[in-house]
């Protein structure tokens, strides 16, 4: 909003200096919106594309009583990246345009100086009402850690009229992208396996754990179940005796878990490079049990949350 609002001043500015006729002359075409069909990236998707082109179309349409030849050289604008260009200002997906015709990089940034050897070309013949000009978006860096959501941005086309021009001309918002990171995630154990196994051995400790890797996009959903009701059931036990069954808490990255269906702990992003979360598994005191093996199965479920 500061940006359009200095936008505005400026233009007020300007009408009351004799150059505002001179920057108006360089107006001799209007520009078509341009809609890009919105892109979906999974930065957790090894076997996807690194990189994602999608061709469009820009149309010129001359304005004004002259119909000779016109020369129209052109960029495409970010009005808020200060470095690469991305969709949003900072969080968004990186991205470059490449003019059809000779394969330059035609993205300029609102700070930068008019580099004119950076735009496309495009020349409507004697009598043409409009003329079409190809470029290509690309998606740069799909395996860039991007938080799960929908990124919008509308850019600036500036366009200058003929060689004798030195004043641009621009249309703001007139090329909408529109990128969709979905909320996913993958997870393990010791680092290969969706399966794991805590041994408490003759119970000198009674309390261990193991690391679960986790990466995300967005935050996720935790619950746990357990087979045996939430205890460690002695193997062939039979009947409710307690002497056969030892209670155990269970906690993840420090938190508790309520083990059941119904209960979860949301936790926040973990990102792509991921993070190593500790499951740790508290026993009650052992020394009224009965001499035995002692097993329960718990199952953890990781999911997104939308």
């Amino acid at each position: 909003m500061s940006a359009m609002k200095k936008l505005v001043m400026a233009i007020v500015a300007i009408a009351a200096s004799p150059a505002f006729s001179t920057a108006l002359s360089a107006q001799c075409v209007t520009v078509d919106p341009v809609v890009s069909p919105a892109v979906r990236i999974d930065p957790l998707d090894t076997a996807g594309a690194a990189q994602i082109m999608q061709p469009l179309t820009v149309t010129f349409r001359r304005v004004g009583l002259q119909n000779g030849p016109l020369h129209i050289t052109y960029q495409i604008v970010d009005e808020d990246s200060t470095g690469p260009q991305r969709v949003g200002v900072t969080a968004g997906p990186q991205l470059e345009w490449r003019s059809g015709d000779s394969g330059r990089n035609i993205g300029a940034s609102r700070n930068e100086a008019y580099a004119l050897l950076r735009s496309g070309e495009v020349t409507l013949g004697q009598g043409e009402t409009s003329e079409q000009s190809s470029l290509r978006l690309f998606l740069a860096d799909t395996r860039e850690d991007m938080p799960a959501g929908v990124y919008r941005e509308q850019f600036t086309v500036r366009y200058w009229c003929d060689e004798a021009a030195t004043l641009p001309y621009e249309t703001r918002g007139i090329v909408t992208v529109t990128v969709e990171v979905p909320n996913v995630l993958s997870a393990n154990i010791a680092g290969t396996s969706t399966r794991g196994e805590i041994d408490f051995l003759d119970f000198a400790t009674l309390s261990r754990s193991l690391a679960v890797s986790v990466r995300s996009t967005g935050p996720y959903a935790v619950t746990a179940e357990s087979l045996n009701g939430s205890v460690m059931l002695r193997e062939g036990a039979r009947g409710s005796d307690a002497a056969d069954r030892i209670p155990y808490v269970v906690t993840f990255g420090g938190r508790a878990l309520a083990l059941g269906a119904a209960n979860s702990v949301v936790n926040p992003r973990a990102g792509l490079a991921g993070q190593q979360i500790p499951l740790n598994v508290t026993m009650d005191d052992v020394s009224t049990k009965r001499a035995g093996r002692y097993r329960d199965t718990l199952v953890l479920t990781l999911a997104p949350v939308s």
